[in-house]
């Protein structure tokens, strides 16, 4: 998404920054990145929903949504330290601003109009690191279901394996959508954060048996993004 008030130039310029840091990143920190489900067959917005458990959530999340190329709204509270993010759809979202979170808000109900659209939601509300578990979500999810009922809301467990080798593997699961009457607000939360605790619990277990990048693949996962392979493996 173009900001406002920036030649278009330069917020190419930036957005191409972005891909090449993330790109490095992923590819320095992690043996390999592995995604497993896919998109519907009918093009609509998306509101894709993931476990906040590890500092990477953002920047694998924001892979998975550019292999698909979809267009990525998130929402960044710390969004001033690091503003050319905003040249790949991050929108400021303040904790002490509760202005520049409802311009946020708005900018992301007219951006989910458009089927091209991703919006990564974190509704736990915050980075922890008790991998066991979810938080309870926010309201946030099932407000914006309510408003865009249009779009399709999917799952997605974000988990991070050790593994066997030097550098650990990420994988990406998505979820078949969610569905149900965001009327009950309380109800449709509860099922939703629910169908998200199952996928990851069936991540986790999967990565933690998988020895050979065989096993990943006979899962039925993908490899999204090659690593950095182990010293052994280089020498």
């Amino acid at each position: 998404m173009e900001r406002a008030g920036l030649p278009s130039a330069f917020v190419r310029l930036q957005a191409r920054f972005v891909d090449w840091l993330v790109a490095r990143s992923l590819r320095g920190h992690f043996r390999a990145v592995y995604v497993r489900g896919a998109l519907p067959a009918n093009p609509a917005p998306l509101i894709l929903y993931a476990n906040h458990h590890y500092w990477w959530d953002g920047y694998l999340a924001y892979w998975l949504v550019r292999s698909w190329g979809r267009r990525l709204i998130v929402w960044m509270e710390a969004y001033r330290r690091f503003p050319p993010f905003g040249a790949v759809g991050a929108l400021p979202f303040p904790a002490n601003d509760a202005a520049q979170r409802a311009r946020a808000v708005r900018r992301t109900l007219k951006a989910l109009q458009s089927p091209e659209t991703a919006l990564l939601l974190f509704p736990e509300g915050k980075l922890h690191g008790d991998t066991a578990r979810l938080l309870p979500f926010q309201r946030s999810l099932c407000w914006l279901a309510r408003r865009v009922p249009n779009a399709v809301v999917l799952p997605l467990a974000i988990h991070i394996e050790p593994s066997y080798h030097q550098y650990p593997r990420a994988y990406l699961s998505v979820g078949t959508p969610f569905e149900g009457d965001p009327g009950e607000e309380k109800a449709w939360l509860c099922a939703a954060r629910e169908a998200l605790q199952t996928l990851l619990v069936q991540v986790r277990r999967e990565a933690s048996a998988a020895v050979a990048e065989t096993d990943i693949l006979a899962s039925g996962y993908k490899v999204l993004l090659e690593g950095k392979r182990s010293v052994h493996e280089r020498f």
